[in-house]
């Protein structure tokens, strides 16, 4: 899609709910995803309304609604964690949310008065800021278990130490990744990273891995059937 569709869009949106503040987001504005995929649309508004999605050019839009407070709230506790360090339940989400509407196609009449959105720079330091935390936290925890023979345990924790690891990295380079599913293909697509590389070669030449993920899903389904 080209910005010319996603101008279409926020005027479709904007005569629906007869509102101006709107922001698309398609994955494909980071490179990732394909022309079929999904497109997000954020509408800042006083009241929620009940236009939830419609189609454009048979792509699903889903629209979220954004209330002023709500958003004000949003950035006032973005702000204390990047001041303060106090992190909270979201705040990952509120970063993804802000990522988005900063980088994403806005309406012609998008403007928020007094509300002054943080830039990709700010997100990106707090994003940075926040993986870099959590990582140190797996890295710790898996270590620990490693250690004790847990290995199961370690295993695990170590798969997720070193998404945030990658989530960090991408952060600090100013290329925040919010959604898991695309961290390592955004790394990939970005870097020349020779760590990475050896380790996907080395996964991708293992060739029980298959079977070995094909049982893990099997088995997280089985689990709730207790």
């Amino acid at each position: 899609m080209c910005n010319n569709d996603y101008t279409l869009i926020t005027k479709e949106i904007s005569n629906l709910v007869s509102e101006k503040n709107i922001v698309i987001w398609k994955s494909e504005m980071d490179g990732l995803g394909t022309s079929l995929s999904d497109i997000d649309a954020y509408c800042i508004c006083d009241e929620e309304k009940n236009f939830k999605n419609f189609s454009f050019n048979g792509v699903p839009v889903d629209i979220e609604y954004i209330g002023l407070n709500n958003l004000k709230e949003k950035l006032e506790n973005i702000d204390k964690f990047a001041k303060h360090g106090l992190a909270y339940k979201g705040l990952d989400e509120d970063l993804k949310l802000f990522y988005r509407l900063e980088r994403g196609h806005k309406s012609q009449q998008f403007n928020l008065n007094d509300i002054e959105l943080p830039t990709i720079d700010v997100i990106s330091k707090i994003a940075a800021q926040y993986y870099n935390e959590l990582f140190l936290a797996l890295y710790e925890d898996a270590f620990k278990m490693f250690h004790g023979k847990n290995f199961l345990d370690a295993f695990i924790l170590s798969l997720e130490a070193l998404q945030m690891s990658v989530a960090t990295y991408l952060a600090r380079i100013g290329k925040p990744q919010f959604k898991k599913k695309w961290l390592f293909k955004y790394f990939d697509n970005l870097t020349d990273c020779s760590y990475y590389e050896e380790l996907r070669i080395e996964l991708e030449s293992d060739t029980i891995l298959p079977e070995r993920i094909s049982k893990i899903l099997s088995d997280s389904k089985k689990i709730l059937e207790f």
